[in-house]
């Protein structure tokens, strides 16, 4: 079983308008996020921030990785309420220009540690899914 997912889109903004999105990593295109608290600064690396979910889940995030030459970023999940079923999450987002109509490719990748469930991966790849095409709507209209 893969303990790895990818997912990705291409949206018809230009990359800066997609990265000013996510660089913030307050969430406000996904539905499924209530609220995020910045607890450290959001793009300095260690910099951490709370995401509470409409089901009533809260994650803290640590930022490990910002980078304005790649249009990336990556976060990794340090604590979770209810508990995950898993040792540890990495996630990555990158927006990288599509340079013949101006358009954005937004890929957004999970690794999982190797005791990461096939359930866990599959249920980050929909909710991945998700985001990337509410994100998508938030920035075409």
């Amino acid at each position: 079983m893969s303990t790895h997912n990818a997912e990705s889109c291409v949206i018809n903004a230009p990359l800066e308008k997609v990265w000013a999105a996510i660089s913030t990593q307050d969430f406000k295109f996904w539905s499924l996020v209530k609220s995020t608290n910045q607890i450290a600064s959001s793009s300095e690396v260690g910099g951490t921030r709370e995401v509470t979910f409409n089901d009533g889940t809260v994650q803290t995030y640590r930022l490990i990785e910002y980078s304005l030459v790649k249009n990336a970023l990556t976060y990794e999940i340090i604590d979770s309420k209810p508990s995950v079923d898993f040792l540890s999450a990495q996630h990555t987002i990158q927006v990288t220009r599509v340079t013949a109509n101006n358009t954005s490719f937004v890929q957004w990748i999970s690794d999982y540690s190797a005791d990461g469930s096939e359930a866990a991966v599959m249920d980050s790849k929909y909710k991945k899914l998700e985001a990337l095409a509410e994100l998508t709507k938030s920035l075409e209209n």
